[in-house]
């Protein structure tokens, strides 16, 4: 759709500083980029044009100054019109076991509306594919592409959109000096044949003659916009090597920067559409991940080495009591010497026993927090470059977060169902299988979605981890179960301990039997009710899932 005006992007006095720094990272930045153009941002390492870059596509908020895309400012774009800009950083993020085609098709599913019907969005598949040149890679995995294939598939992902604006940072960068051309070629098309209005942030000098005009940047400061011929000329240098050095060894003062007039770009329709909504996008989420999973042998084996062997752990250390457990019966005996002597026997005995069984209840709960902590911690940090990639281009916070909470759904009830059916086998405890069932998991998913929200919330999926096993460390001493905490400080905690909540309600389960009576009789931890067990895990449950949400959304506004 043809513009009013000639003008597509004006920058007109952008200053960004960080943390009210003195020195401002960039200040008196002002261009106008034409539509269906090819920009270079060059300058040496330091300069301010990542910074630029950022800026622009409104991931760092300016301290003034504006930019605007086709007369919108660029924070109405981010929120009404996220396919208009298409960003790349200077690495790509994919996910690696996934194939080249997987991850396009994902992208198309994503982020094209759902009024394009099938056969158009294939057809656009196969134009994008054959732009970038990638039909020989559609059955390979990203992670056996080279680097120039995966600039070329980073570059088709952001297509898919049909974005207006391409913004692009340090694509080149690394390539050889044949990729380079060739990327640079693919660029200038874009612009000149595609009517994509596309700037690029490089350090690569090969091929710039290839850009329609250069915007050269030294020391956070615009030194020039021009052709690069004209730069060339200006400077009186027969290459762009040659302009570094000479800002790089003279101290060149800039004159005090000046506020310039606004430039005129008028507002302009956006050939843009909106990406489908959260429910529309669920079902591609759920089959991603469910790809995703079975693919990574590593996590696999590792959850179930942790199915098989925690069980095992309990019956560990379950093995010297378990006939002392087993002998505990409700028979009532008529004669009278020997229910005296049962009497005594089970007095002597009680308390090693109820120590054995409140044990391996919170064994078993502890266990299974560790598997939620595992389920759950590095599930959003892990893959929080593609995230933020995703999330740019409309990607819903609430499908995403679904889609890892049914995940920890299946996980944690295959974990508690054997968990609770090995210790009932080898342990002999009498009470309901699926009440036993039923509290395990709800402890389980418990401490899973809490983790998530620590993942949605860390910077890193080792920082996540870290937190994750620092939370299953405080849950036994902060129960009770083990030592009595003085009782304003366990009511103080009780509520946010999962760990309590199992303990409690899976004792519960046991409650006409002499396993609940003994234990009741010697701990002084108050147990809680079994209903009340389920609520406040549920509670942890939803709690933590819509912090996970608000972390994944917050990540969307930065």
């Amino acid at each position: 759709m043809p513009f009013e005006s000639n003008l597509a992007v004006g920058v007109s006095n952008l200053e960004v500083r960080v943390n009210n720094r003195r020195q401002p990272l960039i200040t008196g930045i002002n261009f106008t980029v034409p539509r269906g153009s090819f920009t270079g941002i060059i300058g040496a390492s330091g300069c301010g044009k990542s910074t630029l870059i950022k800026t622009m596509t409104g991931l760092l908020h300016p301290s003034s100054g504006k930019v605007i895309f086709a007369g919108h400012p660029v924070a109405e774009i981010k929120e009404q019109f996220p396919l208009a800009i298409g960003y790349l950083p200077q690495f790509g993020a994919f996910h690696t076991e996934l194939t080249v085609e997987e991850n396009l098709q994902n992208a198309i599913a994503l982020r094209l509306p759902n009024s394009v019907d099938d056969e158009v969005k294939q057809q656009w598949m196969d134009h994008i594919v054959k732009l970038a040149r990638l039909e020989p890679l559609l059955q390979q995995t990203y992670k056996t592409l080279s680097g120039g294939q995966m600039r070329r598939m980073a570059l088709a992902e952001e297509l898919i959109g049909d974005p207006e604006f391409l913004l692009l940072d340090e694509l080149t960068s690394g390539l050889d000096e044949f990729s380079d051309r060739e990327m640079m070629q693919w660029l200038r098309d874009l612009a000149h044949v595609h009517g994509k209005t596309v700037i690029l942030v490089t350090h690569a000098t090969y091929h710039l003659e290839y850009c329609d005009s250069i915007l050269f940047l030294h020391d956070g400061r615009q030194v020039q916009y021009a052709p690069y011929q004209e730069i060339l000329g200006t400077h009186g240098v027969s290459s762009i090597s040659d302009l570094f050095e000479i800002y790089q060894t003279q101290n060149i003062q800039f004159p005090p920067v000046q506020l310039l007039p606004e430039p005129d770009v008028a507002t302009q329709g956006l050939k843009t559409a909106r990406p489908p909504g959260g429910l529309s996008q669920l079902p591609t989420l759920i089959q991603r991940q469910t790809q995703l999973f079975f693919r990574d042998k590593t996590q696999i084996w590792l959850h179930l080495a942790l199915i098989l062997t925690f069980p095992a752990l309990v019956a560990v250390f379950a093995y010297k009591g378990l006939p002392q457990v087993r002998q505990l019966t409700l028979s009532v005996e008529t004669n009278i010497v020997k229910t005296l002597a049962e009497q005594l026997m089970y007095l002597k005995e009680s308390f090693h026993a109820s120590s054995l069984v409140s044990g391996l209840t919170m064994i078993q709960v502890i266990l299974l927090t560790l598997m939620g902590a595992n389920n759950g911690a590095r599930e959003v940090a892990k893959e929080q470059d593609i995230l933020a990639k995703e999330l740019r281009a409309g990607l819903s916070p609430m499908a995403y977060v679904s889609t890892k909470l049914l995940q920890l759904m299946f996980l944690c009830l295959i974990q508690a169902l054997w968990m609770a059916w090995f210790v009932k086998s080898i342990c002999g405890f009498p009470g309901s299988l699926v009440s036993q069932v039923l509290i395990l998991f709800a402890t389980t998913l418990a401490m899973s979605v809490t983790c998530l929200s620590i993942s949605a919330a860390s910077s890193t999926p080792e920082r996540a981890s870290l937190l994750a096993i620092y939370l299953v460390g405080f849950q036994l001493p902060l129960s009770g179960a083990a030592l009595p905490l003085p009782d304003w400080l366990s009511w103080i905690c009780r509520p946010f301990i999962a760990a309590y909540w199992g303990w409690s309600g899976y004792l519960k389960t046991l409650e006409s039997t002499r396993h609940y009576d003994i234990v009741k009789q010697v701990t002084t931890t108050h147990i809680a009710a079994y209903d009340s067990c389920i609520i406040m895990l549920s509670l942890h449950v939803l709690v933590m899932f819509l912090a996970a949400w608000y972390f994944v959304g917050k990540r969307s506004k930065a």
